[in-house]
């Protein structure tokens, strides 16, 4: 632990000091950020609009952005600046969680703890999915303790912040006694109960923003290629239910691994498949990347930081990067993970039934 110390210090320096220079640097997500928290304390429901553009989940992290919107006024700190150094504390817990799962692995935790596609995304972009993320890590770890209840809470919460990490949750079930499945349900139920009671919001409404949500189409592998097929919204929901229930299904079916390679596999199959997408998604893959120990983790990484740095360019003024651009080097990704996911999944799976 002691060496764990001055890791944890170092990546939080390296974090804040990221969050602060980019702070002036605007995005949709840092304005939705303080659009419904400005809404939520006011009192104002959100759903189904602006939620089903600015805030399409189950209604939990609006009370973060709230209350940190609050505590900005207090301490005349600007609100993304104060998310973005909470999320980088998740970050830090996620590092703890590695460096456990690792078998304290010191290397292996410093890398993970300072990757660069990390940085760029908690603490230059400002996205949560690391609050999620983390939960999910923690649920590996607290499954190995087989603390079941702790790891269905935490599951549980997991969803309740992002709801499409659901698709992920098979292979804990197929080790966790039925009995213990009930306590998932506890953190988005509690949550939508105390949100539709202070702010009057109707069930459906709250599950019609969940339905809809598929992140960004139409620039991201086979969702453009779909796009360009067909515009028709009854076409795409119709994948989109396709591609879910394809996805739990081959989950269920999978075969018992390593947990950690399960929900490797799954998240890859969920890029290779997706209609939509997110840049903040690509965080996912990353402590995946160091658990599994994965052969050449370091020049996909290095391929994944270049599409999302393409991305941020746009973002900063006086820089001459199209959107067009970012979005045909994200397009171009997609094919990388195809021939990785073939090579290094597909084929070690043939080498091992052969």
């Amino acid at each position: 632990m002691r060496k764990l110390i001055p890791i944890l210090i170092i990546t939080f320096l390296v974090y804040f000091a990221v969050a602060y220079l980019s702070t002036p640097v605007s995005n949709f997500d840092a304005q939705s950020y303080k659009q419904i928290g400005e809404l939520t304390l006011r009192g104002i429901n959100i759903y189904p609009d602006p939620a089903i553009s600015r805030h399409p989940y189950l209604p939990l992290f609006l009370f973060l952005e709230a209350g940190m919107l609050f505590l900005s006024r207090i301490i005349h700190t600007p609100q993304i600046l104060l998310l973005k150094c909470f999320f980088s504390l998740f970050h830090l817990l996620s590092v703890y969680v590695l460096y456990q799962l690792s078998r304290k692995n010191i290397k292996t935790t410093l890398l993970y703890a300072l990757n660069p596609v990390s940085l760029l995304i908690i603490a230059f972009h400002g996205q949560f999915d690391i609050i999620p993320l983390c939960l999910i890590l923690s649920s590996l770890l607290l499954l190995k303790r087989k603390k079941y209840v702790a790891v269905m809470i935490h599951l549980g919460l997991a969803f309740t912040l992002k709801t499409w990490p659901i698709l992920f949750i098979i292979p804990f079930l197929k080790r966790i006694p039925k009995k213990y499945w009930v306590w998932f349900i506890l953190p988005p139920f509690i949550t939508v109960l105390v949100y539709s009671t202070l702010f009057h919001a109707s069930l459906f409404s709250i599950a019609r923003v969940l339905l809809v949500y598929q992140g960004v189409g139409g620039i991201w592998g086979l969702g453009k290629i779909l796009s360009l097929i067909s515009k028709n919204k009854i076409f795409l929901l119709c994948y989109k239910v396709l591609f879910v229930l394809g996805i739990l299904f081959y989950s269920f079916k999978q075969k018992k691994r390593l947990i950690g390679e399960e929900l490797f596999e799954l998240i890859f199959l969920f890029f290779l498949f997706t209609p939509g997408f997110g840049v903040q998604w690509l965080l996912w893959l990353i402590p995946f990347f160091f658990l599994t120990k994965k052969p050449y983790i370091y020049i996909f990484m290095v391929a994944i930081m270049i599409c999302v740095c393409v991305l941020y360019l746009t973002w900063i003024p006086y820089i001459t990067v199209s959107l067009q651009t970012a979005n045909t080097s994200l397009f171009l990704l997609w094919p990388v993970f195809i021939l990785y996911y073939i090579f290094f999944f597909l084929l070690k799976k043939i080498e091992y039934t052969s």
